[in-house]
């Protein structure tokens, strides 16, 4: 009969720092896989998409700007556009919702010399020359005005709910275990 000694050193804190690189990785991954779930739902076209199902993009902007984060110390994920391009219209295509005031533009006094609006291409669109004379310094000072008339007054907007973050996550659910499964080394 042999014996056979061991000593086993456990070690929490080590044990901690492997779990807690484990986890950034495996989240870091699971959220990597919602973001492209979700980018892949997005269509490029110009028509708009029925409500229920994921947006269109015309441009394709909604696929540009769809992120996510990792919080290494929170130990979460963040995924869905950077409101600072994309804005509140992706939130309000997520949930659906309705928009009665447009953001008005900045008043400004136009002067002779500065670039400004001329005329009304269409409602909120302007074309743009440099103002020679005080006429159409004036003129340019007065459209700005008549613009944030029109858009103070303007009809409430509604959006129908266009989910395309909640279904990614959906869609991922049963996969996101798969994530962690032996990621402890």
């Amino acid at each position: 009969m042999m014996h056979i000694r061991a000593r086993v050193r456990f070690t929490p804190g080590q044990l901690k720092k492997k779990v807690n690189q484990a986890t950034f990785k495996s989240m870091n991954h699971a959220a990597g896989t919602i973001r492209m779930t979700a980018k892949r739902s997005i269509r490029k076209r110009k028509k708009p998409s029925n409500p229920g199902s994921p947006p269109s993009s015309p441009t394709g902007m909604l696929r540009r700007v769809l992120r996510y984060e990792v919080n290494r110390d929170r130990g979460e994920a963040v995924i869905g556009p950077v409101n600072e391009i994309a804005g509140r219209l992706w939130n309000l295509h997520e949930f659906g919702g309705v928009v009665t005031k447009r953001r008005k533009l900045k008043r400004h006094r136009f002067r002779v010399g500065e670039f400004g609006p001329i005329r009304a291409k269409q409602p909120g669109k302007f074309a743009r020359i440099k103002l020679l004379t005080i006429a159409q310094a004036s003129r340019a000072t007065r459209l700005i005005e008549q613009e944030n008339e029109r858009r103070g007054a303007s009809k409430p907007r509604r959006y129908p709910a266009r989910p395309f973050m909640k279904p990614a996550l959906v869609a991922n659910q049963a996969r996101l275990p798969k994530f962690w499964r032996d990621s402890v080394n």
